[in-house]
């Protein structure tokens, strides 16, 4: 129905294709050493030079100018005119790398006749001249013709130095610091004994905001999760304990083993951190920008893609990001300043959930990181194909991480190798709407293959030991251009994956792929695909609905639409040797005349999940590929429409207060709504606008209107109406309670989400997702009114709102006032809620379990 309606639909071309960047390093005109952004993004300080002699250094400051950013045909964007000329100031007083402090960072400026002015404090290190302690400045920058593509500084001017004491009267030595955006949170390279030796990421709070005195006693990184402030947990930072990249847990004494680094920068929430792992050739640490934090699941994560370069080129040092502020989709509301929109502005411009835009200032160059790929529940194995970098921070070429949370690391046999270098990764003709690889990858000659130990002593994880309803796999692969040469008798079909008794891919002497899959104890193979193109990246996936039976295949993000075998029931890999690029025998034959020979190529992110994806989070994955039109077409087979098949968690009436079943009642409303919404006539063509626009297709909230022991009746949010990704550093601005995802099912986050959609101009607001940061879906009601509790019902009436009884006492009052489904917006007296009741897009019952 999705794809008829597209058909031809008057205006209902989609919004300009934005490709993927993750594997594209692009140069700018800011160079520097030590830097900062300010934290709006607008201006960038660094040091350009530095005399020991004198102790000089030479601060200059730019103006970034989004608007002056420009993109080409393929939207890859140009910042030769982004930044500003500049003007410098000398400082006399050893002093390096920099961190920008704001008291108010909801007010980073003030406009005084027609001049932004920037006050913020600047926070440093001493290099020389002394030890290398914490100072801060006050400073005056004032811009000029400020958010044009004009603006200039007009003035850079810093006031006296103030030392940083802690809480026992001790100067804080170090370098290279970063600070979170409240000013709280300052964390640096330094020692665990504050005696100025460095190499290790250390931290120090402070309850009062860019204070020169009462801050903490240092401490490492790694035991953030462990301090008793708890100012200090107020960080997704410090939630939970940090591990290194094979599952070791870092230290949690000052004498353990520590999170070795340099050049961090924190982001402006404290969720993650981004710093420099391994020892470069000049013996510092400028090799393996990495990054570790809440969206690693506190997992110290070697980024893939271009942000490294190739192995050991280049020296890496310091990178910092504007956060969202130019993202496209951001409300201008949203934006520095108030009212201005980036819809022919934007950064990120990689279009997926959250992604991290990079700039270097030693490295002159800008990049993305994705973050939405770490964090997917459903994920069974995730290999990035690039180096793994130990817990002591050294490179282990003989291995690869896998970025699932399961820890099965890749161990190299054979011939196999990681690419030192991302050229094996580019496309051809090299393009970024041509599919392709990212960062490293995995590079097979024959006879060698990546062996990943499968092990699960419990029976208990998903698709190893314990059996799942669904599967889905995806890669990136590049047959090497004479990978039939010359065999030109028997069947010289080779293992691109192979796990003995789960499934297997091979590659056939056709150059078509073969895939299958064991289920119910029976191997299913599903016939050869399309021929892929010899000595050029394709991504390919498959997806198994066990609940259905249904098998989808995908080429470069597009359904093949090939007649598949149908094969509803359970399946698992079990426990043992996964091999990618070979089978278990290694096979060294350049034509295995008799099969099960070893791959020739190049392999790259192998990822396996434990559920049916749809065609829409495929597409978003496949680099590259050019996809999305054909993908927000394919129906999702019926089996994905389950409450666990889109969030593991949402399993029942217990869970309907979890942030897990927001997520999954809006990934089915999202998918499943907007084809039963254009069902209904007066629906499509709002339908249809929300389809093509540059905002997520169809991002519909969901609300439970009842639920039984198996089944969860929810109601799909109107379709008119925004949905829009804020921080919940703007939504604490707005109710103080909606401090973070912990609380997001709360009446505090209720509430804040019901004033930041009035400030938008409509009458509701829920929190329908939580990635790295919340998602707000706005739309208006029918009926907004104060209720007693008691009326509501029973578990209202005990006056928790949030509660799974209460959410479907609310929607059930509603529907005795004419209306689908209802939520409470906010809490006006002891006895009463604040409901707001509304005509669903389209009601459906959906199971909770397969």
């Amino acid at each position: 129905m999705l794809g008829v309606a597209l058909v031809g639909m008057p205006g209902a071309a989609l919004a300009e294709g934005r490709p993927s960047l993750v594997n594209t390093r692009i140069p700018t005109p800011f160079g520097a050493n030590g830097h900062s952004s300010t934290v709006d993004g607008r201006i960038f300080v660094g040091n350009i030079r530095e005399d020991q002699a004198t102790t000089t250094t030479t601060w200059i400051a730019r103006v970034f100018r989004p608007e002056a950013v420009t993109y080409d045909a393929s939207g890859k964007p140009s910042f030769a005119a982004a930044f500003s000329a500049g003007k410098t100031v000398d400082v006399h007083n050893g002093e390096n790398a920099l961190a920008f402090c704001f008291t108010n960072p909801a007010q980073p400026y003030a406009l005084s006749s027609g001049v932004a002015v920037y006050q913020p404090y600047l926070f440093d290190s001493q290099m020389f001249k002394g030890d290398n302690i914490f100072r801060r400045r006050t400073t005056d920058l004032r811009v000029s013709q400020p958010f044009t593509t004009a603006a200039e500084i007009a003035s850079f001017a810093t006031g006296p130095l103030e030392t940083l004491f802690t809480v026992t009267g001790a100067t804080i030595r170090g370098i290279e610091p970063t600070m979170t955006s409240d000013g709280r949170l300052l964390i640096y390279q330094g020692a665990p004994a504050n005696n100025g030796d460095i190499d290790r990421i250390m931290y120090a709070y402070n309850p009062t905001p860019c204070a020169a005195t009462g801050w903490s006693n240092p401490r490492p990184l790694s035991m953030m999760f462990n301090d008793p402030d708890a100012g200090v947990k107020r960080y997704p930072l410090a939630w939970k304990r940090l591990k290194a990249a094979t599952g070791e847990d870092f230290g949690d004494t000052a004498s353990g083993a520590l999170v070795r680094g340099a050049y961090a920068w924190v982001d402006h929430e404290g969720r993650n951190l981004v710093y420099i792992a391994v020892t470069y050739t000049d013996g510092a640490r400028r090799e393996a920008v990495s990054l570790v934090g809440a969206d690693t699941n506190w997992t110290a994560y070697h980024i893939d893609g271009a942000l490294n370069t190739d192995r050991m080129d280049i020296a890496h040092l310091f990178y910092s990001g504007p956060m969202w502020n130019f993202e496209q989709e951001r409300l201008p509301s949203q934006s520095f300043p108030p009212g201005q929109s980036n819809a022919a502005h934007y950064l990120p411009v990689t279009k997926t959930h959250d992604v991290l835009a990079l700039f270097g200032s030693n490295t002159g160059d800008y990049n993305e990181v994705d973050l939405g790929e770490l964090m997917d529940p459903f994920h069974l194995l995730f290999l990035p194909m690039n180096e793994l970098v130990t817990r002591a921070g050294a490179y282990d070429l003989t291995r690869t991480p896998d970025l699932s949370g399961h820890f099965f690391t890749g161990t190299l046999v054979g011939s196999a190798s990681i690419s030192p270098g991302n050229a094996v990764t580019r496309s051809t003709p090299d393009s970024l709407w041509q599919p392709h690889g990212k960062g490293k990858a995995l590079v097979v000659p024959g006879g060698g293959a990546l062996a990943v130990n499968l092990v699960d002593p419990a029976g208990t994880v998903p698709g190893v030991g314990a059996f799942v309803r669904g599967l889905s796999v995806e890669f990136a692969v590049r047959p090497d251009a004479d990978i039939q040469q010359g065999c030109t008798t028997g069947n010289p079909y080779r293992y691109v994956l192979q796990k003995s008794g789960g499934l297997d891919i091979i590659h056939e002497a056709s150059n078509q792929l073969q895939f299958s899959l064991v289920i119910n104890g029976q191997r299913v193979r599903l016939g050869g695909s399309p021929v892929l193109p010899v000595g050029q990246w394709s991504h390919v996936a498959y997806t198994w609905d066990g609940t259905t039976g249904v098998f989808n295949e995908y080429l470069n993000g597009v359904p093949t639409n090939r007649t598949l075998p149908v094969a509803p029931g359970t399946a698992r890999l079990g426990t043992g040797t996964l091999y990618i690029g070979a089978g278990a025998n290694l096979d060294t034959q350049r034509c295995p005349v008799n099969g099960e020979g070893s791959f020739r190529g190049a392999i790259d992110e192998v990822r396996i999940f434990t559920h049916a994806r749809s065609n829409r989070s495929i597409c978003l994955t496949a680099h590259g590929a050019n996809c999305r039109e054909e993908a927000i077409q394919h129906s999702p087979s019926a089996g994905q429409f389950v409450m666990s098949a889109q969030a593991p968690a949402c399993n029942g009436t217990q869970a309907l207060n979890s942030g897990a079943c927001l997520s999954a009642m809006h990934r089915a409303c999202a998918q499943r709504g907007a084809g039963d919404a254009l069902a209904n006539t007066t629906n499509t063509w709002d339908t249809i606008q929300q389809l093509v626009s540059n905002r997520p297709p169809i991002s519909l909230a969901g609300v439970p209107v009842s639920s039984t022991s198996t089944d969860l009746t929810v109601a799909c949010a109107p379709i008119q109406h925004e949905s829009v990704a804020v921080t919940f550093e703007e939504l604490a601005r707005i109710h103080a309670g909606c401090t973070d995802e912990r609380g997001v099912t709360s009446t505090h986050c209720a509430a804040a989400a019901h004033r930041f959609c009035n400030l938008q101009g409509w009458t509701t607001g829920q929190v329908f997702e939580v990635t790295s940061r919340p998602w707000v879906g706005c739309f208006n009601s029918g009926l907004q009114t104060d209720v007693e509790k008691s009326v509501l019902g029973p578990v209202s009436n005990l006056g928790d709102y949030t509660a799974p009884g209460s959410r479907l006492e609310v929607s059930q009052w509603c529907r005795t006032k004419g209306y689908g489904a209802g939520v409470v917006q906010e809490i006006p007296a002891a006895t009463k809620a604040h409901v707001h009741c509304f005509q669903p897009a389209v009601t459906a019952a959906w199971k909770y379990l397969p």
